[in-house]
């Protein structure tokens, strides 16, 4: 009971503290994320993660055998069942203090850091619908051209073969190079895993997913080929400290535009695409489908290779998912909630202009 107890005190402890640290974000910036964390992501990069399998297998067998032992302890248990449930809700109070305690400490803090836009002095603005389209049609013709710099590639769609060999490696050198480029710390050696069996994480409409207590990021199986390497960096980037969706997503498309292979280069480009496309089709669909008729027939011919891929895993609950997934991001104090994605467009064009006005 006694440490049952203590569990619950540190997890409403570190709820308090995590609340507090939202209203001073320059400190939790120079004493956690850039000072706690990289010793927090030092150990692990020299411990857990140089293991040859994902940590993720290791970790649902210890849940799984934990369950398990949980069950028959309840059954086995001669005690009256008020006391038996009692004692049971005790125990899940505390296992979401220990949860909350390890989420926070170990990265969790991450989300009360100064926004990336804020240090590196740009403002993302919302665009407007016809910023959008002259936007979505620049991308097109720029995609399109990066496509024709991939050796070897026709018009029909583009296949696995043309992944690089040792991309985990690769995404980790681009990230952290952009990265130290930006001022940001690259202590450690950010792990990005592809987990099986596919399908396990696209049918919970996620491509990937970041474990702050294995501090692996793990990319689903079954994904696309031309989603990994933006999905790896993405995934990779909160390892770095990142807990903002928007800003893994800016930081994942700026690694991948800086690198030499091609097809690394076209599969980035083809992923902010993607997100110009949905934002271009919520605002008007019918201007997108006009457009759409005109695509190049390479570029075409992706598009539905992707969407094929994403009808062989049904999701599961997809609308659930969402709005859990959007309450947890803004108790983080991620105001836009799964909305925090699309902030890429925004994100890149105000940095290309920034760019721009640089030069």
């Amino acid at each position: 009971m006694k440490q049952r107890i203590i569990w619950i005190s540190l997890g409403v402890l570190t709820v308090l503290i995590r609340w507090i640290a939202g209203f001073y974000p320059q400190e939790v910036e120079n004493i956690y994320s850039r000072g706690i964390y990289q010793t927090v992501r030092w150990v692990f990069d020299h411990t857990l993660t140089i293991t040859p399998i994902p940590l993720l297998y290791v970790l649902f067998v210890l849940l799984v055998a934990w369950l398990v032992w949980a069950i028959v302890k309840f059954f086995r248990d001669k005690r009256p069942l008020g006391k038996k449930l009692w004692n049971t809700l005790f125990s899940l109070l505390a296992f979401a203090g220990g949860f909350i305690f390890f989420f926070t400490w170990l990265w969790g803090f991450n989300y009360a850091r100064i926004p990336i836009e804020q240090q590196l002095n740009f403002k993302p603005q919302a665009l407007d619908l016809q910023e959008i389209k002259t936007t979505f049609n620049e991308h097109t013709i720029l995609l399109d051209s990066l496509r024709a710099n991939i050796l070897n590639a026709d018009t029909t769609a583009l296949s696995a073969d043309f992944l690089p060999e040792n991309l985990e490696n690769q995404m980790r050198d681009l990230l952290t190079t952009t990265l130290s480029d930006l001022d940001y710390p690259i202590t450690g050696r950010v792990r990005g895993r592809l987990i099986y069996p596919k399908g396990i994480l696209i049918r919970n409409s996620a491509s990937g997913i970041y474990i702050p207590f294995i501090a692996e990021g793990n990319i689903d199986g079954g994904l696309h080929h031309l989603s990994i390497p933006f999905t790896i960096a993405h995934e990779m980037a909160h390892g770095y400290g990142h807990g903002d969706e928007g800003t893994c997503n800016f930081l994942a498309y700026l690694a991948c535009q800086r690198a030499e292979n091609p097809y690394i280069r076209y599969a980035g480009a083809y992923s902010y695409w993607r997100y110009l496309r949905s934002a271009l089709r919520r605002l008007d669909n019918e201007a997108y489908l006009n457009l759409e008729a005109r695509f190049p027939i390479g570029i075409r011919n992706d598009l539905e290779s992707l969407k094929r891929s994403w009808e062989l895993y049904p999701q599961s609950f997809p609308r659930l998912r969402d709005w859990l997934y959007d309450r947890f991001l803004k108790s983080q104090g991620v105001s836009e909630g799964v909305k925090s994605y699309s902030k890429i467009v925004m994100m890149v064009e105000a940095w290309e202009q920034l760019e721009k006005d640089a030069r």
